[in-house]
């Protein structure tokens, strides 16, 4: 059976309050992995620890821009190697970091320098979509030009399938043009309230999952990971809903 991440930003409050105990309580819900968005001030030979204690693997990190060269890279790597992590994800650009098509250049510039200094290390570097990136700039789509803009073996996809479609793209499309970059899968399902679209618990929500799990699976995507960034209870309740939908789904 594929193995079943969460992204930890989806419960970043409790992440920030208590990672090791967070960790625990992620497994004991019937995740198999984690991908970590910050390590909140904890040493990675203590969260490894707790990892390996659990038996979770990790399915990659969300490192910001500003960390994706010079010495800050070099230390991301080193942290990552001792997680057991192969894969550093770019997970956001703001505002000011994306006012023109020439700003994703540069960002190709610096994912293809990354990429370059971590493959002698066995570590990939990929980039994670929002929906801003589907929403033509200065004639170009920037999700177009991140992905021309990189060399293929240094750069993958870490595809964001709920906002992909949200943007009204079809994750299937996305992945028959850009063949073989994809590594990781965002799974985050989509429901609408006061008719506006926002994610809820996995399984629950209006996308197709189950396609989504299989096309993965015919891609040979590594890594699944489930994300919830709109919660209507308590937080840890919802992901642990998800993960059994999804597992059911398998």
């Amino acid at each position: 059976m594929r193995k079943i991440g969460l992204q930890l930003y989806s419960i970043q409050s409790e992440a920030e309050k208590n990672l090791l105990d967070t960790l625990s309580k992620v497994k004991a819900m019937g995740y198999d992995s984690v991908q970590f968005a910050g390590l909140f001030g904890i040493s990675p030979k203590e969260v490894k620890k707790v990892l390996d204690a659990n038996d979770l693997t990790v399915a990659g990190a969300h490192i910001p821009l500003q960390q994706f060269s010079g010495e800050a890279f070099k230390k991301q790597m080193e942290d990552q190697l001792v997680l057991g992590n192969d894969l550093m994800i770019m997970p956001y650009l703001t505002d000011e970091q994306r006012q023109s098509i020439d700003d994703y250049k540069r960002v190709a510039e610096v994912l293809n320098e990354a990429g370059y200094r971590s493959k002698e290390f066995g570590i990939r570097v990929a980039y994670h979509n929002h929906d801003f990136e589907f929403y033509e700039l200065d004639g170009n789509l920037p999700f177009d030009v991140i992905y021309r803009e990189t060399d293929p073996e240094l750069v993958k996809m870490e595809l964001d399938t709920y906002w992909a479609k949200f943007a009204g793209y079809e994750p299937e499309e996305l992945l028959n043009t850009y063949r073989n970059r994809c590594v990781s899968f965002h799974l985050k399902d989509m429901t609408e309230k006061n008719g506006q679209k926002q994610s809820t618990i996995a399984g629950s929500g209006k996308l197709d999952l189950k396609g989504f799990l299989k096309l993965a699976d015919e891609q040979k995507v590594d890594y699944c990971v489930i994300e919830q960034e709109h919660f209507e209870g308590n937080v840890l309740a919802e992901v642990e809903k998800g993960v059994q939908n999804v597992k059911a789904l398998l």
